[in-house]
């Protein structure tokens, strides 16, 4: 059976705490972004003459 020695080197430390800071400051943009959409006002309804075209007149 194989073994595998996984050392902790200071520059792999580093580059996992840069990946963890920069999900952490990625998922804060998200939400921020998300919660400024929620937030917003919402779309003025839509009137019903331009909803749907106007049906045909039989002939």
């Amino acid at each position: 059976m194989m073994e595998y020695r996984f050392n902790f080197t200071p520059r792999l430390v580093a580059l996992g705490l840069f990946a963890g800071v920069a999900l952490l400051v990625l998922l804060f943009s998200l939400g921020f972004q998300l919660g400024v959409r929620m937030a917003a006002e919402p779309a003025a309804p839509v009137p019903l003459e331009r909803a749907a075209p106007a049906p045909k007149a039989a002939s």
